[in-house]
């Protein structure tokens, strides 16, 4: 695996509070020049938020970040379908085996967590961390690789997506949708 020790000594210290951190379109833009073409698009493939159709990563590392979001995203699905008393089978995620990711204890235990917050915001806020708290996980032993640039690319992602958490801008938003919601009910009790 290609090693890129003045990369990784230049990437600044990321942490979860952090606000002011540079855009991960704009991190990769600056890869582009110091990574190989294989490396650059490894990197460029890794994702906070992967797609509905199964995905898999050539890389270990990555491989276990797909399984841990599938096996959280999971976990969740299988939470609220309980407080539904809804089947969870259609909705779960699988890889190309069949499995529906990792069932541990710690992942049931964040979602867990995470559901149980009385806002949807602070339940955002504790799924980021238990997958920030991931990513320290797959970081050990991970010192000037190409994992630890990717870790970093998603650590980017995650504080991106903080930022876009707008209290205003959702209490705002909430109020139309439930306007909308109730003009739309009353509107067919009229009719």
């Amino acid at each position: 695996m290609s090693q890129y020790y003045f990369l990784v000594a230049s990437l600044p210290l990321l942490n979860y509070e952090q606000r002011d951190a540079i855009e991960p379109s704009d991190f990769l833009e600056l890869l582009a020049d110091h990574l190989t073409g294989s490396d650059f698009r490894l990197v460029a493939s890794a994702t906070i938020d992967p797609p509905q159709e199964e995905l898999s990563s050539p890389n270990p590392t990555l491989q276990a970040w797909i399984a841990y979001e599938r096996g959280l995203r999971n976990a969740l699905v299988r939470l609220r379908a309980g407080r539904r008393s809804v089947e969870p089978g259609h909705y779960l995620r699988s890889d190309e085996r069949g499995d529906h990711g990792d069932g541990s204890a710690y992942i049931t235990d964040a979602a867990r967590e995470a559901m149980g917050h009385e806002s949807p915001l602070s339940g955002e806020d504790a799924l980021d961390r238990a997958r920030w708290f991931s990513l320290d996980e797959l970081e050990v032993g991970h010192y000037f690789d190409l994992d630890r640039i990717a870790i970093h690319y998603l650590r980017l992602q995650i504080l991106a997506r903080r930022r876009r958490f707008d209290r205003r801008e959702g209490e705002a938003r909430f109020r139309r949708i439930s306007e909308q919601i109730m003009n739309d009910y009353y509107q067919e009790q009229s009719e």
